[in-house]
Order: C-alpha cells, then sequence, then structure tokens
C-alpha cells in the first residue's frame, strides 16, 4: 500500500510505525556534530482507500537555525492540527523542562502521536473540540470514520512506493546515533519530557 512522502530537505528521514492502519508517522532531522538543529514530525491521516491518499493530521516542529523558526526551547512544544472544515488550530502543550538532547525531543513527540492519534483524529473529523474533553457522556472514543473528502494538503498527497517502516524503537536507535547517546539515554530523556494530554493543551488560534 501506498504511504506519505517523507520530509524533504533534512539529513534524516524516516517512515515510523504508529500502530493503527489509519495513520502514518514520518519524521526529518539534520545532524550536526552530535545536535540536531532542527526536526520536524509529522502525523498523517489516511482520507481515502480507492486510491489511498493521505492528508497531513497534526504536525509538531523545531528550528534553532532559522530567525523565524519555531523554537521549543524558548516557546515550548506546540501542535498544529490539520481540521477537515475549518482552519487548522494551534495549541500549546504544558510540558517538564525539556532535555537538551533533542532526540530526546523528538522521542517524546513521537510517543504523544503514537498515544494521542484518536484525538487528533476527532479533532479533524470535528467529532471533538480541540483542548477539551469528548463530547460522550462516558468519556470513550469514537470509531474513526474513514473520510472521502479531498485532503486539505495537496502536497502531502505524493504517494510512494512501499519504503522501510521503523519500529519506534529503531528509531530510538537513530537518534541515538545522531545526537551520540544510547538509546536508553534517549527513552529516560523522552520520558522526562512528560507531556500533558491534548485535552488540558491551550488553544493559541483556530
Amino acid at each position: 500500500m501506498p504511504i506519505p512522502s517523507l520530509p524533504s530537505g533534512y539529513d534524516v528521514a524516516k517512515h515510523v510505525d504508529v500502530g493503527r492502519p489509519d495513520c502514518h508517522l514520518t519524521v526529518g532531522f539534520d545532524r550536526e556534530q552530535g545536535r540536531i538543529p532542527r526536526f520536524l514530525i509529522l502525523l498523517h491521516y489516511q482520507t481515502d482507500t480507492d486510491p489511498v491518499r493521505w492528508g497531513e493530521l497534526a504536525r509538531m516542529d523545531h528550528n534553532e537555525t532559522a530567525a523565524l523558526g519555531h523554537n521549543v526551547y524558548r516557546e515550548g512544544l506546540h501542535v498544529d492540527i490539520s481540521r477537515r472544515s475549518g482552519r487548522t488550530v494551534h495549541i500549546d502543550v504544558p510540558h517538564a523542562p525539556l532535555p537538551s538532547n533533542r532526540g530526546a525531543v523528538i522521542r517524546a513527540c513521537v510517543d504523544y502521536f503514537k498515544q494521542y492519534a484518536g484525538y487528533f483524529i476527532g479533532v479533524y473529523e470535528g467529532d471533538r473540540s480541540p483542548g477539551s474533553p469528548p463530547r460522550w457522556p462516558d468519556g470513550g472514543e469514537p470509531s474513526p470514520t474513514l473520510i472521502t473528502s479531498n485532503p486539505l494538503h495537496s502536497d502531502m498527497n505524493r504517494e510512494e512506493p512501499a519504503d522501510e517502516i521503523l519500529s519506534v524503537d529503531e528509531l530510538t536507535d537513530e537518534l541515538a546515533d545522531a545526537t551520540g547517546t544510547t538509546p536508553e539515554e534517549i527513552e529516560r530523556g523522552a520520558e522526562d519530557v512528560d507531556m500533558a494530554p491534548p485535552v488540558e493543551a491551550t488553544v493559541v488560534d483556530e
């Protein structure tokens, strides 16, 4: 099955397994003498089945090399969430102080997208409001309905042939290699980020 295009312009770009068939992660980052000065993490959502198409669902990024880039060490972590009907919504996520190892930050963001993919789908589909509890009395999540509308981002529609899809552990090995640390250090650093659930995030623009 075709999968989303990798982020372009990065030293390293990888597909990552998100653990559900209707979502897919791509990660891009630069390497610079044991540091990662720039990264982009995209959560994709399958918007059509015949042919298979993917849309950008949510993104987190960091760029300390550009004057106008989003620097998570100054501004904190935020998520841009696409919506099927309406403008992209931006949320600020409360979290503990970030580790200096950018690889650990990337791993924390990947874990976050894996854990809360259902939330971001709910916002995209309009089943829930961003930054708020679900609308159902039991607090549960709905079963995502595969939509067939045109994806929000046409540049995300380029389909690639099947390529290597890394597990989160394999991505962790890549991040450890890029930062000159160990996978265990990446994992511990990611756990220390302690990001709040998106329902506790602050909606800053919608």
